[in-house]
């Protein structure tokens, strides 16, 4: 994730929606020369709270497999992705393609660009499903 893309998910998602049982996974990953891990460890503190846990990736593995799983081109790592699950979502061997993302890959990726409202919309959406599925 990146700064820009990280004030985003705070402003237009956590800040938006008070349910508890939202979460953000942040993973941040070593793509260009200034992303270290003390620059994530910086940047984390775009994406405060009880609701984000934060992962340091400095092997890419991740990118690599997210890069799999949403069909992009060989080569390109799956970075400043914006992945949405709703609970329950079990990992296999790889984990399972996502109902929706944003991504600000420009034209690498057939997904929508990152906009924050259209994510957060999809995410109400995700919430109000499960609450009216749930016991």
């Amino acid at each position: 994730m990146c700064r820009q893309g990280a004030s985003v998910i705070q402003t237009a998602v956590l800040d938006a929606i008070d349910d508890p049982s939202l979460r953000a996974y942040v993973v941040w990953v070593p793509v260009l020369p200034a992303d270290l891990r003390m620059a994530a460890r910086e940047a984390s503190s775009l994406v405060p709270g009880k609701r984000a846990s934060h992962f340091w990736d400095s092997e890419g593995v991740l990118a690599r497999t997210f890069s799999r799983v949403l069909g992009l081109p060989s080569g390109c790592p799956a970075w400043d992705v914006y992945l949405t699950y709703p609970a329950g979502i079990r990992w296999e061997q790889e984990p399972p393609t996502p109902p929706y993302w944003q991504h600000q890959l420009g034209a690498a990726a057939s997904a929508p660009q990152l906009h924050g409202e259209t994510l957060a919309t999809h995410l109400r959406l995700i919430l109000a499903n499960q609450r009216e599925h749930s016991p």
